[in-house]
């Protein structure tokens, strides 16, 4: 409990810095942008302490601590949003304008954010924060948070006294709205009847609307608290009312708007990727539409893509080590990768206009499934396995579980909506010569890649079951292909044999 306030203090005042030094670089002045009055932003504190409580006996699994972290913070951040809204009946943060939000309270961005600095708060910085914190003297320590408490407490009360009275006077803009509703009216009806000329109309109105505005302005500047509060969070002022009161408009939603423009914009990219459709006589592009050529070149970035991602995964999670992870004796090719971006485009071709979130879950079942089937096919045609999930959490007999589950999901939403739109319309400006003849070649090429593949792990297999060499077959594997040279590229694959259910079918002995 201790170490936790501590923690809890401190990681509140970073969190708080952090907010005032993006204000400041989006806003080019300093802003106080904690809720509370002093520096501090509580939901910082609290949700490193409640990552690490949590995540702490996960701390050496590091993609259980990214996926938990990310859970774990998007939900605190959504409560705390929706807490916070129904309770004073204004929204404090908005993301709608960002892609894959709910509910505007959060968004995958942040999430992504959340886990990323949950992983790094659990693995390195709570163990250095909470040594030096054990360094203050308990009597001394205990004192410091007595006093940092009751002066959170103190400002917490504060703070909600001045939100209320802030909310009273946020409900005046109707007063305000209404009169110069009334005083435009007003002034309208002498314009029709021709008692003044629209410039007269015009400047009337103008000094209607300044004088509601200055005694509006003049409520509100006379508590030092509303203003650091308005100016922290634009949002509390109602967009309806800004729209009546065009002179109280000053917090223009520039990037908003941009960003629902770009949202827009993709939308109608990947509409019109999914819906494509050639002006009457135009010859039809390399790849158009979903055809093998096009399923191929999705196949074969998927597998450079998870070589890579791989190679970097290797190098991140201990022990810290180059390795050569590929799934065929030629190139830097896992091909698990390159089969799930054509399943996920197969299966979820059809979902582009579908809710995010139905496109997520159909992700999660879909990569689940497909890593399973993968899994026990390699085990059933080699007896070897290259992943194995025994030990984590909720997995289904170890070819897969839930967190990997997750991650599909958020790769196939991305898919879905955004890479796949690129990727397609990148692969049909290939020229049609260019194209057909290098997708010939590469498909002979990788046909040949896998076969030699299958047959070295096979041939792999028999070694292990002291079957010797005896065909030209059987020693152009084990010339070419010997133990030591599968080990580098497959470092992480095992023989265990295959399963009993394949046993049975094939009547091998229980022992194979």
């Amino acid at each position: 409990m201790y170490i936790y306030l501590w923690c809890f203090f401190v990681f509140a005042f970073l969190g708080w810095c952090g907010e005032v030094a993006y204000a400041a670089a989006l806003e080019k002045r300093f802003v106080n942008r904690g809720f509370l009055n002093g520096p501090l932003c509580p939901i910082y504190g609290l949700g490193v302490v409640v990552i690490d409580f949590v995540m702490s006996p996960f701390g050496g699994n590091l993609a259980v601590l990214i996926v938990g972290s990310m859970i774990l913070g998007t939900a605190l951040e959504y409560l705390a949003g929706f807490l916070l809204e129904k309770v004073f009946r204004q929204k404090w943060w908005d993301y709608s304008d960002k892609p894959h939000n709910i509910g505007g309270y959060v968004c995958l961005s942040f999430s992504v954010v959340w886990g990323l600095a949950g992983a790094a708060v659990v693995r390195f910085i709570m163990p250095f924060a909470g040594h030096l914190a054990a360094r203050i003297p308990r009597p001394v320590g205990w004192i410091l948070l007595a006093v940092l408490l009751s002066l959170l407490a103190a400002d917490f009360t504060v703070t909600v006294v001045s939100i209320v009275g802030l909310n009273r006077k946020l409900k005046n803009l109707e007063y305000v709205s209404s009169k110069l509703r009334a005083g435009s009216d007003r002034l309208g009806q002498g314009l029709y009847a021709g008692a003044m000329s629209v410039q007269e109309f015009e400047k009337e109105w103008q000094k209607e609307a300044a004088r509601l505005k200055a005694k509006y302005e003049r409520g509100l500047q006379a508590n030092y608290l509303h203003q650091r509060l308005l100016k922290a969070f634009p949002d509390l002022h109602s967009l309806r009312h800004n729209e009546e009161l065009e002179a109280l408009r000053q917090n223009v939603r520039v990037f908003r708007r941009k960003s629902s423009e770009a949202i827009r914009r993709r939308n109608e990219n990947a509409v019109a990727v999914y819906e494509e459709r050639l002006p009457q006589g135009a010859e039809k592009p390399f790849a158009f539409g979903l055809c093998y050529p096009k399923l191929f070149w999705i196949f074969m970035i998927g597998n450079v893509v998870g070589f890579a991602l791989e190679t970097v995964y290797a190098l991140i999670v201990p022990p810290h080590q180059f390795q050569l992870r590929v799934s065929v004796v030629c190139g830097p090719f896992i091909l698990v990768y390159g089969f799930g971006a054509v399943a996920v485009t197969l299966f979820l071709y059809r979902m582009y206009n579908q809710r995010e979130v139905l496109i997520f879950i159909a992700s999660m079942f879909i990569g689940g499934a497909f890593e399973y089937l993968c899994s026990f096919l390699q085990q059933s045609l080699f007896g070897t396995v290259s992943w194995e999930y025994s030990e984590s959490v909720l997995n289904i007999s170890g070819r897969t579980n839930l967190m990997y589950a997750f991650f599909w999901g958020i790769l196939g939403l991305v898919w879905v909506k955004d890479l796949y739109p690129l990727l397609s319309r990148a692969i049909e400006r290939i020229p049609k010569p260019t194209g057909k003849a290098l997708t010939i070649g590469v498909s002979v090429f990788m046909a040949v890649d896998v076969l030699l593949s299958a047959g070295a792990v096979y041939r792999q297999s028999e070694r292990v079951n002291s079957v010797p060499a005896q065909t030209g077959v059987q020693k152009f594997f084990d010339h070419y292909f010997p133990d030591e040279f599968l080990e580098i590229i497959y470092p992480g694959m095992e023989y265990v044999g295959r399963p009993d259910i394949i046993k049975k079918q094939l009547r091998l002995p229980p022992d194979e």
